[in-house]
């Protein structure tokens, strides 16, 4: 299954984020579950480049544990 990273906006708001091929639709309404639950997000950019969903778990893997090691050598 491939994901694609997408621009979306829910009145003011503004994010990015990782969806699933068939709702990487630009205009499509979808929910984002890990942001909250108060409705839906407008696809306002569908980025080119998509990520086999096995490839998209290995990089945020890496990321997270990034962050991590930065975290821990902040005083």
């Amino acid at each position: 299954m491939l994901h694609y990273q997408c621009k979306f906006r829910r009145g003011s708001e503004r994010t990015v984020a990782w969806i699933e091929a068939r709702g990487a639709i630009v205009g499509a309404q979808v929910e984002l579950e890990s942001l909250d639950d108060e409705g839906p997000w407008i696809v306002e950019e569908v980025m080119s480049a998509p990520l086999a969903a096995a490839a998209l778990a290995t990089l945020q893997r890496l990321n997270r544990k990034s962050l991590s090691s930065l975290m821990k050598n902040m005083v």
